[in-house]
């Protein structure tokens, strides 16, 4: 028997928010867990690139499992990880072992990373019609950011008892899954590695493909800037105890950003929403690198954060509908990449302000310097993906069926 659109609509919003708020829980909490375990701002790093690198490798492994053990089946067990995971880091606090912990990160994170590509092909399979498919992709985006919201609320809440803080997450995990296992029927996959699956006579555009890979990569990039070291960014302010509030804020502005395009992606074109979303990308990165002041400084990172939440959902409706064979192996792809902007970030970033704060420079300058650099990257690829989309008819129009279906 098929679900009905509100209970892949419901899983859509409660997996996705379980995802981000394990990748959230720990960024406002930063400065205290290094202090705890004892270790450097590059060691500390890895909290979150740890994480990435799991989504980077595991994401990939959904499309090979998704046949086999179905997803229903997928999701029980990215929890099952999620809460084991989660055991461990308590394990890790409980007796200071900073390998541990990460460990117990490890298996959380091949949990998180299943998820995305797992939800991204339920909506595909089970929400045929367009409208409750963008409505769909729309809550995936949305739960996420809601997660980070929660998340960063709570754990800043928590940041002198990160041990007592996680007992939280695994409740939710435990809730999540018995929804699952009661409310969720098996999904009918359709079979699109081999022939197409919107109709014949329809061809798939790699360039588009590719392109919105480039997208992706710089959006989750760009996302990883404000917040994974945004406890240090604030140092430079004296202010690191308000980096949960921060985080919270763009959680709000990102989840309002995930919506947005149900109102307006009919009305405006692909390449029309693109250019706005880089503009602002680019505008709110100089007013972050400035620090004129913490109040703009804000100002500028609930700009980025409320269009990486648009460029979100945007990418999300548009890739579904680019893919057209093999969605499961390109979904999981497109997770893979998009991680891999939060990964590199998190990794190249750690390693400068370790090498700089080594070298006496102040996290003020130290960020203005990362900042800076990371706007001429967002031209740079911005000029890249205007090159490759110029010539691709599903981004020329606004989306609509019809105009899907020109694409050569």
């Amino acid at each position: 028997m098929k679900n009905s659109k509100n209970s892949i609509y419901i899983v859509d919003f409660i997996m996705s928010f379980i995802t981000v708020f394990g990748v959230v829980m720990f960024l406002p909490m930063l400065p205290h867990i290094q202090e705890m375990f004892g270790v450097s701002v590059s060691q500390i790093s890895w909290i979150a690139n740890v994480q990435y690198i799991t989504m980077i490798i595991f994401s990939t492994f959904v499309s090979k499992l998704i046949n086999k053990i179905g997803i229903k089946n997928m999701l029980l067990i990215s929890l099952i990880l999620w809460i084991t995971g989660i055991l461990i880091e308590i394990l890790a606090f409980s007796n200071l072992h900073f390998d541990v912990f990460i460990s117990g990160r490890f298996i959380e994170g091949i949990g998180e990373a299943f998820i995305f590509p797992l939800l991204l092909s339920m909506s595909k399979a089970e929400l045929k019609n367009q409208g409750n498919e963008k409505v769909g992709l729309s809550l995936i985006e949305f739960g996420a950011a809601l997660g980070g919201l929660i998340s960063g609320i709570i754990s800043g809440e928590f940041i002198n008892s990160p041990r007592q803080f996680l007992v939280i997450p695994i409740s939710i995990g435990v809730l999540v899954g018995a929804f699952i296992l009661m409310k969720l029927k098996a999904v009918a996959l359709i079979d699109t590695e081999n022939k197409q699956s919107q109709g014949e006579g329809i061809k798939e555009s790699t360039k588009a493909y590719i392109s919105l890979l480039f997208m992706i990569f710089i959006t989750q990039t760009i996302f990883a800037s404000i917040q994974v070291y945004l406890a240090y960014y604030m140092d430079a302010f004296a202010l690191t105890s308000l980096t949960g509030t921060v985080i919270s804020i763009q959680q709000i502005l990102v989840a309002i950003g995930t919506i947005a395009p149900n109102f307006f992606v009919k009305k405006i074109s692909f390449k029309t929403t693109r250019n706005i979303i880089f503009l602002a990308f680019i505008f709110g990165i100089a007013i972050v690198s400035m620090q004129i002041s913490v109040y703009l400084s804000i100002v500028g990172l609930a700009i980025i954060a409320f269009f990486v939440g648009v460029g979100f959902t945007i990418l999300n409706i548009y890739i579904s509908k680019v893919a057209r064979t093999k969605v499961s192996k390109k979904l999981s792809i497109y997770t893979s990449i998009r991680y891999a902007g939060g990964f590199i970030l998190s990794f190249m970033w750690g390693r400068l302000i370790q090498g700089y704060r080594e070298a006496g420079q102040s996290y003020g300058k130290i960020f203005k310097n990362l900042y800076t650099f990371e706007g001429i990257m967002a031209i740079i690829i911005l000029i890249v993906i205007i090159y490759i989309q110029k010539d691709v008819i599903v981004f020329k129009n606004k989306l609509s069926q019809r105009n899907l279906q020109k694409e050569a």
